[in-house]
């Protein structure tokens, strides 16, 4: 940790590596919020199919002993919300509260959740299609890296990273 936040920059890894780096041995109330969001990650997977990978920040993984809760952007394949089959009430429930970012509320979930639809594009060269998800991740990315502060010119200044955890990773 850098000034009690992750480094800055967008850091690969996979849930173990996660888990092992910033929760084990830290304490009951990091590992309950990481429980939770294992446990829901899991629940999503089974309404999506698959989830390429889940962008992590929040006060679990700064220096705090006893986190608020854990921000993270689930990166799904757009053709996978778009599926039809995901039509139950429960499914889409789960969905909305993802997408609504209700999961505290409905939940009792410490977890603040986003999604940003991935469009895979062929090449260097984005498709006209898919300039409104770059748009999107760039603005995700910006936002991880960012720490609040009365002095708005400091809010502004990348200063601390965020995780890339690969669940199913990309395909």
């Amino acid at each position: 940790m850098v000034d009690g936040h992750i480094p800055l920059g967008r850091w690969v890894c996979t849930v173990e590596e996660a888990e092992a780096q910033y929760i084990a041995g830290r304490g009951e109330p990091h590992e309950q919020i990481w429980a939770d969001w294992k446990n829901f990650t899991s629940a999503l997977r089974q309404v999506l199919g698959e989830i390429p990978a889940c962008w992590l920040g929040g006060s679990l993984f700064t220096d705090k002993p006893d986190p608020g809760d854990i921000d993270c952007v689930y990166v799904i394949d757009a053709t996978r919300l778009a599926n039809p089959a995901i039509d139950s009430p429960q499914a889409l429930n789960l969905l909305g509260a993802v997408l609504e970012n209700r999961l505290k509320k409905e939940f009792n979930l410490r977890i603040d959740s986003f999604i940003l639809p991935w469009i895979p594009t062929p090449g260097p060269i984005p498709t006209a299609q898919a300039e409104g998800y770059l748009q999107r991740r760039g603005y995700w990315d910006d936002f991880w890296s960012r720490i609040r502060d009365p002095n708005d010119r400091l809010s502004s200044i990348p200063r601390r990273g965020y995780l890339e955890v690969i669940i199913d990773g990309y395909s």
